[in-house]
């Protein structure tokens, strides 16, 4: 099976989400808690109802915690839906070791068939790129990628106890995961985050404001690369997953977010190329007008940034 390199149709309108970290349908599963599942649903119909076409950029299985077949054989009716809608799907750093599909003739199932590499489509006058964003993070690459399968088994062998403060909520088990992306670049900084981070999880400090601020510093080092890039020439506009955040910076980059937070986000492109950022509910789509960064790439330093944690 060739991957068909995202065949996006001009005369639609495009709704792009990232990051659900999907799993086997067990409790523990991200789309397992609360309704979320639900307002999958109900946003899946808001975008057939739109004629719209779904494009998926990155993380959307869980394949360092959960196997890829028992996600498979669990997901199907969600994965049939997919297929169905033609869904485009760029995998991103969790579930990279899908990405071998795109150059093989295994077909696990129809939702594949629209596998693709990061990818760039004009729409309107301008150039997009489709990615989920891993790509030019400079803390991800493959010892970091390998500690965060090891991580990944060890909370999933956390996650069969119960009674503690650790499986209380999801700050720890997300904590987790994410030290495997950060351990080597960020060293001491990184271990004074995690005692916070379990501090938080004892309910000291609030979770988002640790998470968020790791984030951002993280946000402006990829926003210089995604900016040195469009400097060159390779595109106009950045459309990217990754780091969680939903948002916009300038007029060039948007962030499709998550749904594994308390909110759930994704972008709507027209077929003339507008492009906005929404949140979804029970109540359907919120216009979210989050600037994800508080400053310029390149300005904001890590220092600034922990002042705030603390302030």
């Amino acid at each position: 099976m060739q991957g068909k390199g995202g065949q996006i149709r001009p005369d639609r309108p495009v709704f792009v989400i990232s990051d659900l970290h999907i799993g086997d349908c067990s409790p523990r599963d991200n789309l397992s808690k609360a309704n979320r599942e639900a307002l999958l649903d109900s946003f899946l119909d808001y975008v057939d109802d739109d004629k719209g076409q779904l494009v998926i950029i990155g993380d959307f299985f869980e394949l360092l915690r959960y196997p890829l077949d028992r996600i498979l054989s669990r997901r199907r009716p969600l994965l049939d839906r997919l297929a169905r809608m033609e869904t485009i799907y760029v995998p991103g750093n969790h579930d990279e070791d899908i990405a071998h599909l795109i150059d093989t003739g295994t077909r696990h199932h129809p939702f594949f068939d629209q596998i693709s590499h990061a990818f760039i489509r004009s729409i309107g006058d301008k150039r997009f790129k489709f990615m989920h964003g891993h790509e030019v993070d400079p803390l991800i690459n493959t010892p970091v990628q390998n500690i965060g399968r090891m991580i990944g088994s060890f909370v999933y062998f956390l996650e069969c106890r119960h009674g503690t403060c650790v499986l209380s909520d999801d700050v720890m088990t997300n904590a987790l995961l994410e030290t495997g992306e950060r351990l080597l670049a960020l060293g001491d900084w990184l271990r004074g985050s995690l005692t916070g981070i379990w501090r938080t999880c004892c309910g000291v400090i609030p979770a988002e404001k640790v998470t968020l601020l790791a984030r951002e510093f993280r946000t402006q080092r990829m926003l210089g690369r995604y900016q040195a890039d469009r400097t060159e020439g390779l595109y106009d506009i950045a459309v990217v997953g990754h780091t969680h955040r939903a948002g916009t910076f300038g007029d060039w980059y948007f962030n499709s977010g998550s749904w594994t937070g308390p909110t759930n986000n994704f972008l709507r492109i027209a077929p003339g190329g507008r492009i906005d950022v929404f949140d979804w509910d029970e109540q359907g789509p919120r216009v979210n007008q989050t600037v994800v960064a508080a400053c310029e790439p390149h300005t904001c330093t890590k220092s600034n940034l922990m002042r705030r944690l603390h302030g």
